[in-house]
Protein backbone atom coordinates (compact mmCIF):
# COMPACT_ATOMS: atom_id res chain seq x y z
CA UNK A 1 0.00 0.00 0.00
CA UNK A 2 1.49 3.43 -1.30
CA UNK A 3 1.93 6.59 1.45
CA UNK A 4 -1.36 9.06 1.89
CA UNK A 5 1.76 11.34 0.49
CA UNK A 6 2.50 9.17 -2.36
CA UNK A 7 -1.70 9.27 -3.34
CA UNK A 8 -1.08 12.53 -2.57
CA UNK A 9 1.86 13.27 -4.79
CA UNK A 10 0.07 11.28 -7.55
CA UNK A 11 -3.52 12.70 -7.71
CA UNK A 12 -1.90 16.38 -7.64
CA UNK A 13 -0.10 15.36 -10.89
CA UNK A 14 -3.34 13.61 -12.61
CA UNK A 15 -4.87 17.54 -11.87
CA UNK A 16 -1.93 19.25 -13.16
CA UNK A 17 -1.85 17.18 -16.42
CA UNK A 18 -5.55 17.44 -16.59
CA UNK A 19 -6.54 13.70 -16.78
CA UNK A 20 -9.56 12.37 -17.54
CA UNK A 21 -11.52 10.67 -14.79
CA UNK A 22 -9.79 12.78 -12.11
CA UNK A 23 -13.28 14.15 -10.88
CA UNK A 24 -14.12 10.18 -10.47
CA UNK A 25 -11.11 10.04 -8.49
CA UNK A 26 -12.57 12.40 -6.04
CA UNK A 27 -14.99 10.32 -5.72
CA UNK A 28 -12.62 8.38 -3.69
CA UNK A 29 -11.18 9.29 -0.17
CA UNK A 30 -7.32 8.81 0.12
CA UNK A 31 -7.30 5.35 2.12
CA UNK A 32 -9.40 4.11 -0.59
CA UNK A 33 -7.15 5.08 -3.13
CA UNK A 34 -4.43 3.65 -1.44
CA UNK A 35 -6.30 0.37 -0.89
CA UNK A 36 -6.92 0.55 -4.86
CA UNK A 37 -3.78 1.59 -6.00
CA UNK A 38 -1.61 -1.03 -6.89
CA UNK A 39 1.22 0.70 -9.35
CA UNK A 40 1.32 -0.35 -13.22
CA UNK A 41 0.47 -3.81 -13.67
CA UNK A 42 -1.99 -6.21 -12.50
CA UNK A 43 -2.64 -7.13 -9.12
CA UNK A 44 -1.78 -10.95 -9.60
CA UNK A 45 1.82 -9.98 -10.91
CA UNK A 46 4.26 -10.08 -7.59
CA UNK A 47 4.57 -6.73 -5.57
CA UNK A 48 8.52 -6.84 -6.54
CA UNK A 49 7.80 -6.76 -10.10
CA UNK A 50 5.36 -4.47 -10.31
CA UNK A 51 7.44 -2.33 -7.84
CA UNK A 52 9.98 -2.30 -10.47
CA UNK A 53 7.51 -2.05 -13.44
CA UNK A 54 7.01 1.21 -11.78
CA UNK A 55 9.59 2.40 -11.12
CA UNK A 56 10.45 1.95 -14.62
CA UNK A 57 7.34 3.79 -15.64
CA UNK A 58 6.69 6.36 -13.15
CA UNK A 59 6.10 8.94 -16.15
CA UNK A 60 2.42 6.89 -16.22
CA UNK A 61 1.62 6.48 -12.52
CA UNK A 62 -1.04 9.16 -12.01
CA UNK A 63 -2.72 7.24 -14.79
CA UNK A 64 -2.45 4.08 -13.42
CA UNK A 65 -3.90 4.82 -9.71
CA UNK A 66 -6.96 6.40 -12.29
CA UNK A 67 -7.08 3.14 -14.12
CA UNK A 68 -6.95 0.89 -10.82
CA UNK A 69 -9.62 3.25 -9.50
CA UNK A 70 -11.92 1.86 -11.90
CA UNK A 71 -10.73 -1.44 -11.36
CA UNK A 72 -11.89 -0.95 -7.76
CA UNK A 73 -15.37 -0.01 -8.66
CA UNK A 74 -15.42 -2.35 -11.78
CA UNK A 75 -18.87 -4.02 -13.18
CA UNK A 76 -17.54 -6.63 -14.91
CA UNK A 77 -18.85 -5.37 -17.71
CA UNK A 78 -17.06 -5.09 -21.57
CA UNK A 79 -18.32 -1.50 -22.09
CA UNK A 80 -16.24 0.18 -19.01
CA UNK A 81 -13.24 -2.46 -19.25
CA UNK A 82 -12.88 -0.82 -22.51
CA UNK A 83 -13.94 2.79 -21.14
CA UNK A 84 -11.55 2.32 -18.50
CA UNK A 85 -8.47 1.51 -20.55
CA UNK A 86 -8.96 3.70 -23.53
CA UNK A 87 -8.95 6.73 -20.56
CA UNK A 88 -5.82 4.74 -19.64
CA UNK A 89 -3.92 4.74 -22.99
CA UNK A 90 -5.05 8.67 -23.38
CA UNK A 91 -3.78 9.64 -19.75
CA UNK A 92 -0.67 8.02 -20.57
CA UNK A 93 -0.73 10.03 -24.04
CA UNK A 94 -1.30 13.47 -22.19
CA UNK A 95 1.90 12.65 -19.39
CA UNK A 96 4.18 12.09 -22.07
CA UNK A 97 3.14 15.24 -24.12
CA UNK A 98 3.47 17.04 -20.71
CA UNK A 99 6.70 15.48 -20.14
CA UNK A 100 8.99 16.42 -23.02
CA UNK A 101 8.08 19.16 -25.47
CA UNK A 102 7.08 18.05 -29.13
CA UNK A 103 10.66 18.19 -30.08
CA UNK A 104 12.34 15.71 -28.15
CA UNK A 105 12.13 12.08 -29.41
CA UNK A 106 11.48 11.11 -26.30
CA UNK A 107 8.04 12.36 -26.49
CA UNK A 108 6.99 9.79 -29.00
CA UNK A 109 9.01 6.67 -27.39
CA UNK A 110 7.01 7.85 -24.44
CA UNK A 111 3.51 7.95 -26.65
CA UNK A 112 4.87 4.30 -28.16
CA UNK A 113 5.12 2.54 -24.59
CA UNK A 114 1.39 4.13 -23.71
CA UNK A 115 -0.01 2.11 -26.60
CA UNK A 116 2.17 -1.04 -26.06
CA UNK A 117 0.65 -0.39 -22.17
CA UNK A 118 -3.03 0.12 -23.83
CA UNK A 119 -2.46 -3.35 -25.39
CA UNK A 120 -1.55 -5.15 -22.79
CA UNK A 121 -4.39 -3.89 -20.29
CA UNK A 122 -7.10 -4.45 -22.89
CA UNK A 123 -5.71 -7.69 -23.60
CA UNK A 124 -7.35 -11.55 -21.66
CA UNK A 125 -5.13 -10.67 -18.71
CA UNK A 126 -6.61 -7.32 -18.26
CA UNK A 127 -10.15 -8.94 -19.00
CA UNK A 128 -9.40 -11.42 -16.22
CA UNK A 129 -8.08 -8.87 -13.90
CA UNK A 130 -11.30 -6.81 -14.42
CA UNK A 131 -13.53 -9.93 -13.61
CA UNK A 132 -11.21 -10.42 -10.95
CA UNK A 133 -11.87 -7.21 -9.89
CA UNK A 134 -16.17 -7.24 -9.77
CA UNK A 135 -15.87 -10.65 -8.10
CA UNK A 136 -13.43 -9.34 -5.33
CA UNK A 137 -16.10 -6.35 -4.91
CA UNK A 138 -19.41 -8.82 -4.76
CA UNK A 139 -17.65 -10.83 -2.19
CA UNK A 140 -16.71 -7.19 -0.62
CA UNK A 141 -20.33 -6.31 -0.70
CA UNK A 142 -21.88 -9.66 0.33
CA UNK A 143 -20.06 -10.16 3.16
CA UNK A 144 -19.15 -6.35 4.24
CA UNK A 145 -15.90 -6.94 3.97
CA UNK A 146 -13.64 -7.64 1.49
CA UNK A 147 -12.91 -10.86 0.37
Amino acid sequence: METKEKIDELAKAAVFAELDGIDYMWSFTTAEMQRAYNGIGPEFLPEGIRAKVTDFLGLFAPAALIHDLRFERSDGLRFMFNFANAEFRDNCIKLADAEYPWWRPRRYAARACARIMYDFVSGSSGWRAWCEAKDARDGENDKGVKA
